[in-house]
């Protein structure tokens, strides 16, 4: 808190009043600022708390000059208070003016301690990644990572920029939000008793579509007619964009009379005869791929004498497919 005590004359030193500027009586006012301390946007508040005027037949005009080139703010009859935002950071001296209404005399305070110091609020706030890939028609969370929230902040809003705004305390610090596809950007406003900053915009988030195929290839064991080379079936899969899903993967083996199917389910080869048998859905398995793209199908049951038939086929979280691959190897051993 900070109070302007002025009278009949300009305050020339802490506590020490001018000369009269009249004799037909004192014109005196005490005046407090609720901060002289904010960040852009924030607003002050200044509260005159005792007015005496020694000429009660004239009515005192009382005008604030806020220091920042804004035009001086007349207090209307009545009025104990006026509040003023400052824009811009910088250093701006507040002045009160007391003038008699006859004209006889004037009470101007200005001092060094009544200067309101507005300065940028700090803080960082960025999203996790610059951007993230999604279907057609889809959506992609975003994570904002908030830092260096000064203490003195009681909130926190975050305007995401598609209408929508988030309310947080001033210790969080990462918060999500679903944006549609498109370039997206935030702005994080801080407030405290002074009010609400200038907001601060964010980089920009995009949201793309995914519309590339991933890659996917199979991993040829180094003796590949021995049967069991192929007890575990694994290859590759990556995708630049959104990511991976998984691989799809079905298994065939034959010799010259009879077909074979392999069942995931129920981890057996079952016989398949062309236009009678129904392939189920467990004659595929969807496998995930690890850290560095692998996929990996244990299989039993392969021999000597005859021909395995890999069938397998990459998906990424669009729906994108890389189509589907084949490779048949006879088996000798």
């Amino acid at each position: 808190m900070l109070t302007l005590a002025l009278g009949a004359g300009t305050v020339a030193g802490a506590g020490l009043l001018g000369p009269p500027a009249w004799a037909a009586g004192d014109l005196t006012g005490t005046y407090t600022l609720d901060s002289t301390g904010i960040w852009t946007g924030q607003q002050v508040t200044l509260t005159e708390n005792e007015l005496v005027d020694g000429t009660p037949d004239s009515v005192a005009e009382r005008t604030v000059d806020w220091g920042d080139g804004s035009p001086v703010q007349a207090l209307p009859a009545g009025a104990t208070k006026a509040t003023h935002k400052y824009a811009a950071v910088g250093s701006y001296p507040v002045t009160v003016k007391l003038t008699d209404a006859d004209g006889e005399g004037t009470a101007t305070i200005t001092n060094a301690s009544a200067t309101v110091q507005v300065s940028t609020a700090i803080g960082s706030y960025k999203f996790a990644v610059a951007s993230n890939w999604t279907w057609a028609d889809g959506g992609a969370t975003a994570k904002l990572l908030l830092s260096g929230v000064p203490a003195t902040a009681t909130r926190v809003w975050v305007d995401w920029g598609d209408g929508k705004t988030s309310l947080l305390g001033p210790k969080t610090a990462a918060t999500t939000h679903y944006y549609p596809v498109g370039v997206h950007a935030a702005k994080i406003t801080l407030e405290n008793a002074q009010g609400r900053t200038t907001p601060v915009t964010t980089r920009g988030y995009t949201v793309k579509v995914d519309e590339t195929r991933p890659t996917s290839t199979l991993t040829v064991p180094g003796k590949p007619t021995r049967a069991s080379s192929w007890k575990t079936i694994q290859g590759t899969a990556k995708d630049g964009q959104i990511g991976m899903d998984s691989v799809g993967v079905q298994l065939w083996k034959w010799t010259a009379t009879k077909d074979y199917y392999f069942n995931f389910s129920t981890r057996k080869w079952v016989r398949y005869t062309p236009g009678k048998t129904k392939i189920p859905n467990a004659a595929v398995t969807w496998r995930g791929v690890d850290a560095k793209g692998v996929w990996r199908v244990p299989v039993p049951g392969l021999g000597k004498g005859y021909s395995l038939e890999v069938d397998y086929v990459a998906v990424d979280r669009a729906g994108n497919d890389s189509g589907w691959k084949y490779k048949v190897q006879k088996l000798t051993s």
